[in-house]
């Protein structure tokens, strides 16, 4: 009786596979990106998201350790190089 709920499993994940993101970001990650390629402040970034800065941070230097960069502008750059803006 579990085959059609593995089929759905399984359809849901492949469909998972074919969204991954540029850099091995999260889907958070990408969205933390986003707002900050846009010129949200980390303050504007935690309101929008309902998030602490704090979290905010961790995100930005999780953000800049998988991308390899050191600044919101380059994280910016390399957002709109990968069709992530």
């Amino acid at each position: 009786g579990a085959g059609p709920d593995a089929r759905r499993a399984a359809a849901l994940l492949s469909a998972a596979a074919r969204r991954r993101l540029p850099g091995g970001l999260t889907a958070r990650e990408a969205e933390v990106l986003r707002l900050v390629a846009g010129g949200a402040t980390n303050k504007g970034v935690a309101g929008a998201l309902v998030i602490s800065e704090h979290t905010v941070a961790r995100h930005l230097n999780n953000i800049f350790a998988k991308l390899g960069v050191s600044t919101r502008s380059a994280a910016t750059a390399y957002a709109y190089a990968h069709g992530l803006i």
